[in-house]
C-alpha cells in the first residue's frame, strides 16, 4: 500500500515585515492538504484514442486539494479544456456557496506524484478551480479508497492508497 506523508511548511512576512517561518498547522490550516499532480486523460478512452492512431492530450502538473467535502472529484474546466478532454455527461451541481448549476463530466487520470499510482477517475466534474490555484479537488469517490490521516497540532496529512 503505497503512502504518502506531508508536512506543510511556509514562509510569511510578520507585522515588521521579515520573514518567518510559519508553523505548519498554520499552513495546514489555511490550505488545507493538497498534493502535487499530474493529470492526463484517463486510461480507458486513452486506449481508444490511441487505438484509433490519434494523439493524446498532454498532461497537466498543478495542485489537487483533498477535499473530504467533495462528494465527486473535480477538475478545473480550463485545464480540461485546454486538454481537450472529451466531455462524458453534463450534471447538476451545487455547493454551499453556489446554486445547482450544469457543468460537464470529464474522464481522467490523476498521479498524485510521490506516490506510484495512477487513480482513474471516469466521471471528474468540471469546475472553476482555477483562481485558487488549483487544478482538481480529490474527492470522496477517490478517498472511499484511502486512507487520510489529518495531523491538525503537527501540520502533516497522511495518505495511502
Amino acid at each position: 500500500m503505497p503512502i504518502l506523508h506531508i508536512q506543510l511548511n511556509a514562509k510569511g512576512n510578520n507585522v515588521q515585515g521579515h520573514l518567518i517561518e510559519v508553523p505548519p498547522s498554520i499552513v495546514l490550516q489555511r490550505q488545507g492538504p493538497f498534493v502535487k499532480v499530474t493529470i492526463g486523460l484517463a486510461q480507458s478512452i486513452a486506449s481508444q484514442l490511441l487505438q484509433q492512431g490519434q494523439t493524446l492530450p498532454s498532461p497537466v502538473s498543478g495542485i489537487a486539494l483533498i477535499d473530504t467535502g467533495a462528494s465527486t472529484t473535480c477538475v478545473d474546466d480550463s485545464v480540461a479544456q485546454q486538454m481537450q478532454l472529451p466531455v462524458v455527461n453534463v450534471v447538476n451541481i451545487a455547493s454551499a456557496s453556489h446554486a445547482s448549476t450544469k457543468q460537464n463530466v470529464y474522464p481522467i487520470q490523476i498521479e498524485v506524484i510521490g506516490l506510484p499510482i495512477s487513480i482513474e477517475t471516469p466521471n471528474a466534474i468540471g469546475a472553476a478551480l482555477g483562481a485558487q490555484g488549483l487544478i482538481a479537488l480529490i474527492g470522496r469517490d477517490v478517498l472511499q479508497h484511502c486512507t487520510l490521516f489529518y495531523n491538525g497540532i503537527t501540520g502533516s496529512f497522511t495518505l495511502s492508497i
